[in-house]
């Protein structure tokens, strides 16, 4: 199966915090500290969900007025270096006309009040980061698993979000059930016809699959993705979930995987093998 997946995902999937996301479950942020995610390489893409008014009774966060970001820079983002490092706490949380969005109520001492725009769809946008972690509810993840049922060929299929170009996939066809593993990289040369996917785990161990198939196609922006899709053996399944992926490499194309973007993984693969 070939997967497609976007350039804006994979470049910001640099910023994902895993369990520092809580998705729909906004309230969970109520009344924590949070601090803006750093990332000193990154920096020009961060801090665009910062503004200094919200309007509470018509629900409108006005975006696109002039110096409508906290401390702005450009049109778009508010100065990387005037908000990183500072602490805030999440005093209040107030939902907006578009069910997908919330803005918090953000306070910090010597900043004073800022509003910020919460999307609880994707994480690759969140760019707090909650101190202390969050407490979340036992199905927090499994929820997040979307499933397709095929009536007609009686089968069942779950697949989970991305998390640092990683997918899992399980089938269930005729009582029989398999769990498949796609991974994404990018590459800014072209190979056509290779095989070969490596994952190595925190534990010094590897996963080695050389013979399987890799895809390829253009971004559009002079790159190349790279997809795999692999059976995962149940000596693969066991390791997985007892052990974080930190690198994989495609081929040639190598790729790290953040120690709490692998802990979502992990979580994700508990799921599907309950």
């Amino acid at each position: 199966m070939k997967t497609r997946i976007t350039l804006l995902l994979l470049m910001f999937s640099i910023f994902s915090f895993g369990q520092n996301f809580p998705g729909e479950n906004v309230e969970l942020l109520l009344n924590k500290e949070v601090t803006p995610i750093k990332d000193e390489v990154g920096k020009e893409y961060l801090y665009k969900n910062f503004y200094v008014e919200f309007d509470t009774i018509s629900k409108k966060l006005d975006k696109y007025k002039k110096k409508a970001h906290a401390f702005p820079k450009g049109l778009y983002f508010s100065d990387y270096d005037k908000l990183v490092g500072k602490n805030f706490k999440v005093t209040k949380i107030y939902p907006t006309n578009q069910q997908q969005y919330s803005v918090l109520e953000i306070k910090n001492d010597e900043i004073g009040v800022l509003y910020y725009h919460y999307d609880s769809k994707y994480d690759f946008s969140f760019e707090l980061e909650i101190i202390g972690g969050l407490d979340l509810p036992e199905d927090f993840y499994c929820k997040k698993i979307d499933v397709k049922v095929d009536k007609f060929e009686n089968k069942q299929s779950y697949f989970t979000p991305y998390t640092s170009g990683v997918l899992l996939m399980k089938t269930v066809k005729n009582g029989k059930a398999n769990i498949f593993l796609s991974i994404n990289e990018l590459g800014k040369t072209l190979n056509v016809g290779k095989t070969g996917l490596t994952l190595l785990l925190e534990n010094g161990k590897k996963i080695s699959k050389p013979d399987a198939k890799i895809d390829v196609e253009t971004n559009g922006y002079g790159e190349y993705v790279y997809n795999t899709l692999v059976l995962l053996t149940e000596d693969d399944i066991k390791l997985l979930l007892e052990n974080n992926i930190t690198d994989n490499r495609l081929y040639i194309y190598d790729g790290v995987i953040k120690k709490e973007d692998a802990e979502v993984i992990r979580e994700y693969l508990k799921c599907l093998t309950k």
